[in-house]
């Protein structure tokens, strides 16, 4: 800790102050970024103002970071996106309320972008945001383990499903998040990214990683959310393959959370019906709204939304919450959604929205795949951030994400990766908030033997090269 806190006083004299200011205002909006509990406004998160901040001071600064390297296709796909919501809210039936969604549209794609790919311009700044997100979702995941055994921290939630949304009589654990299914992904996201960061930094040097994911995969398993529970899977078995993670490490990682899922459901909350198995099994039950079947509620916004979609193809109906509740559930007395990313663009914005849509998605995982095929160096950060994309396009499979900032998170997090041409330039990024390295000195003639052959040294090639036995 003395160490870091070192660094943090040598980067606040060597940087401009209103940077240094933009980073911490960035580092403590993506703590805030999962605990959606929190609101600055009706509408705006706390988050949201965090980052604002940020990008304000970021805007005033006289000595700015680097310059990211440029991203057209994400601009191409979000001016594309931004045309399609602004001819769609014409048909919308609240027109200024989609008029919101398309200036949040503006914060995430453009605002929100900036901030995180100017900032975040080493291998350092990248890990400690991502630690800070996952230590913001840790305090959630705390919250929502004393909900579910406990009984305390039930703060008032949404009529849509909060602390009080249950299955089978037992209460679903949303943590400081607002729906469970919510509080599931941003809960997945935290395991994913906290193994990678342990797989990458250690995880004696940084247990309290390790402590994090545990207490996030018990309230992922009470939260009851499947969704999140397939996401978690497929995001670590990207990351394994990407990695190429050890087999004894994977059995490590398996055999912890094994512990997690016995201690939760063996000691921890000893009868409840939350199980995976269980809640799988009332998921897929046809009687929907009557103990689960949430797979045929999503089935039903998804024949509702594709009739929909055969009447205004190209221009969408709206991205306002009355125009996107295509499905009403009589027996719950809610309006869904479609709960799926393709159709949810397709049905709101269009054929065009989909189409931004696609250069976004694009342009990211392009970002984390680049020199992989090539065989060149490969920054162990994008296989994270890789993993974070694919789990999170998996959930939103059955989930209706439009401009949600945690959907979008690991995909502006790709932006920020720069291309690199040395692995040694690594080195760099560990070494963290360090003044800037001096010019290298011009390089001396190399010492000659007798016989006008030049000398050999033993060991690495470098200053600190050992001459060989009989040299002088």
């Amino acid at each position: 800790m003395a160490g870091e806190w070192a660094k943090w006083k040598r980067a606040a004299r060597e940087q401009d102050l209103f940077v240094f200011i933009s980073r911490g205002c960035l580092y403590v909006g993506m703590f805030f970024l999962p605990l959606l509990h929190f609101k600055a406004t009706k509408g705006l998160n706390v988050s949201d103002a965090i980052f604002l901040t940020g990008f304000i001071f970021l805007t005033l600064s006289r000595r700015p970071p680097p310059r990211a390297p440029k991203t057209p296709a994400w601009y191409v796909g979000a001016f594309i996106w931004l045309l399609a919501a602004v001819l769609a809210s014409t048909q919308a039936d609240a027109v200024a309320q989609s008029v919101i969604v398309v200036f949040n549209g503006v914060y995430v794609f453009f605002i929100l972008q900036y901030l995180l790919r100017q900032q975040l311009f080493t291998t350092l700044y990248l890990q400690r945001a991502m630690g800070f997100f996952v230590f913001g979702t840790a305090l959630s995941a705390f919250v929502a383990v004393c909900q579910s055994t406990f009984g305390i921290f039930l703060f008032h939630a949404s009529t849509t499903g909060g602390s009080a949304a249950s299955i089978g009589g037992n209460a679903r654990a949303i943590g400081l998040s607002n729906q469970p299914n919510l509080a599931g992904i941003s809960f997945a996201l935290g395991i994913i990214i906290g193994i990678g960061l342990i797989l990458e930094l250690g995880l004696r040097r940084h247990w309290y990683l390790g402590a994090c994911v545990l207490v996030l995969v018990a309230a992922l398993l009470l939260s009851g959310s499947v969704s999140g529970m397939g996401a978690t899977l497929i995001g670590l078995l990207v990351l394994f393959i990407a990695r190429g993670v050890p087999l004894k490490t994977v059995f490590q990682v398996v055999l912890a959370l094994a512990v997690a899922y016995i201690l939760v459901f063996g000691v921890i909350d000893r009868g409840t019906k939350l199980d995976p198995i269980t809640r799988i099994e009332k998921s897929t039950n046809a009687n929907a709204g009557t103990g689960g079947g949430t797979l045929e509620l999503r089935i039903h916004t998804w024949e509702k939304a594709w009739t929909e979609i055969q009447q205004k193809p190209i221009i969408g109906h709206g991205l306002d919450q009355e125009t996107l509740a295509v499905y009403y559930d009589q027996p719950l007395y809610v309006y869904y959604a479609p709960h799926n990313l393709i159709l949810l663009y397709w049905y709101g914005g269009g054929i065009f929205m989909l189409v931004g849509l696609f250069f976004m998605v694009g342009s990211s995982f392009s970002r984390t795949l680049s020199g992989r095929r090539a065989g060149k160096w490969h920054d162990p950060m994008k296989d994270i951030i890789l993993a974070a994309m694919v789990a999170d396009l998996l959930f939103s499979m059955a989930g209706p994400e439009l401009v949600d900032r945690w959907f979008w998170m690991p995909f502006i997090l790709a932006l920020t990766i720069r291309p690199r041409r040395d692995p040694a330039l690594a080195l760099d990024d560990a070494i963290g908030d360090t003044a800037p390295l001096p010019p290298p000195a011009p390089a001396p003639t190399p010492a000659v033997q007798g016989n006008g052959q030049p000398r050999r040294v033993r060991g690495s090639v470098g200053r600190h090269a050992r001459p060989a036995d009989g040299d002088t």
